[in-house]
């Protein structure tokens, strides 16, 4: 990043992944006089991500491929990943001290497998002497004639630039609104999914590989495809993420639910066909045990009242009907999504206020939007950070 010898007073409100990468690459130009504001440590909101080992990104190259993987934002992030996609991540997270490696399904980890260390080595970069981190409540944030006024909880600071970076859940939509900003409704986005099945809660920890869904609520329509899991409550897992992400603003109920037809095997239904034919003095239970897990099967001989050991022979056509759905086309009807299980939010700061080229607001000079705070959302697997890193590297070279 080139120095400039004009020196800038940078409040950056929020330490997160967005806030927290925004001031380590600002400090590199010594001009600069960075104030970061969290109650929270440093990078804190890392430690949960990857099931602890922090999923940095994913290794697509296509950048049009790559925004595909965002309901929320993916025209926005044309250009800001062509600048600043996963091969400069990498590449700039070496240089910091976290070299990283690509799993067998693209996502990227640091070779530790540690959200610890990835939060201990990109919090070193913040100890020089042009950052200072405030652990103070920003209460509210005022444009003034020559930059900024925050107010905390423990007294006013005035600056020239103003970095909003509190992510889906903090306060920041309230200070863009203050500052004549649009915010868009916030929704849950990758959530579990509450369901009327309630038979397939005793499958609680198993999980189908590679699932393919069909959901359909009103009008439309989503097809996905994804890992699945069984959880006490609800269903989980990838596949599910991606159909609540799809469909944050479609308000289902138990009265008017969305309804998801699950394929559950690799299999072929003339493979079913043929077990059926050449296994006659075989149980029910065991010929589709075949195709899916036993204790699934199971539960659903359970639910419809069918007899697991009677021979596949004597299996009656409605029978035969009720397993094979069960295996191509399960039917299940979310009512709603469980409460606070969401991961990230849709929703945010409207785009259409903001610069891509820049992450300035189009409204005030001198305030920018990085990471979650805008409404910018996407599927697990690294995408969401992915996000957070190059919107923050954008915002740190434009200012």
């Amino acid at each position: 990043m080139e120095q400039e010898s004009i020196s800038k007073n940078i409040a950056i409100v929020g330490a997160g992944a967005s806030g927290g990468f925004a001031a380590i690459l600002l400090a590199k130009n010594p001009y600069n006089n960075i104030v970061l504001f969290d109650i929270k440590q440093p990078f804190s909101t890392l430690l949960p991500t990857g099931g602890g080992r922090c999923n940095i990104s994913f290794d697509e190259k296509d950048v049009k491929e790559f925004v595909k993987n965002y309901p929320r934002g993916e025209k926005f992030l044309l250009s800001v990943f062509s600048r600043f996609g996963v091969d400069k991540t990498r590449s700039l997270f070496k240089d910091l001290g976290v070299s990283t490696y690509i799993q067998d399904d693209k996502r990227i980890f640091p070779t530790s497998n540690s959200s610890v260390d990835v939060i201990r080595q990109l919090t070193s970069h913040l100890r020089v002497s042009n950052v200072s981190i405030k652990k103070e409540l920003v209460k509210d944030i005022k444009k003034k004639q020559n930059g900024f006024e925050i107010i905390t909880e423990k007294k006013s600071y005035f600056f020239d630039y103003v970095v909003i970076a509190t992510g889906g859940r903090g306060n920041g939509f309230d200070f863009a609104e203050k500052l004549g900003h649009k915010i868009i409704e916030k929704k849950p986005s990758l959530s579990a999914l509450d369901i009327s099945e309630k038979f397939i809660y005793s499958l609680s920890g198993l999980t189908f590989k590679s699932v393919r869904a069909k959901a359909v609520f009103m009008k439309k329509k989503y097809n996905v495809e994804g890992d699945l899991l069984f959880t006490h409550k609800s269903i989980s897992g990838p596949l599910i993420f991606k159909i609540s992400a799809l469909s944050a603003y479609d308000d289902f109920t138990k009265e008017n639910p969305l309804e998801i037809a699950l394929c559950l095997t690799d299999s072929s239904i003339d493979c079913v066909e043929n077990a059926i034919k050449n296994n006659s003095k075989k149980s029910i239970k065991n010929v589709f045990s075949m195709f899916a897990p036993e204790s699934y099967i199971n539960a659903v001989l359970q639910e419809y009242n069918i007899d697991a050991n009677k021979q596949i022979a004597q299996i009656k056509k409605k029978e035969k009907e009720v397993l094979i759905d069960a295996l191509f086309n399960l039917k299940i009807h979310a009512t709603g999504r469980i409460k606070d299980s969401e991961i990230v939010t849709a929703g945010g700061v409207d785009l259409n206020e903001i610069n891509s080229k820049t992450m300035e607001s189009k409204l005030v000079n001198g305030l920018y939007f990085i990471g979650e705070v805008m409404n910018i959302d996407a599927f697990t697997g690294g995408f969401n950070l992915q996000s957070c890193w190059s919107t923050a590297f954008i915002c740190s070279i434009s200012i």
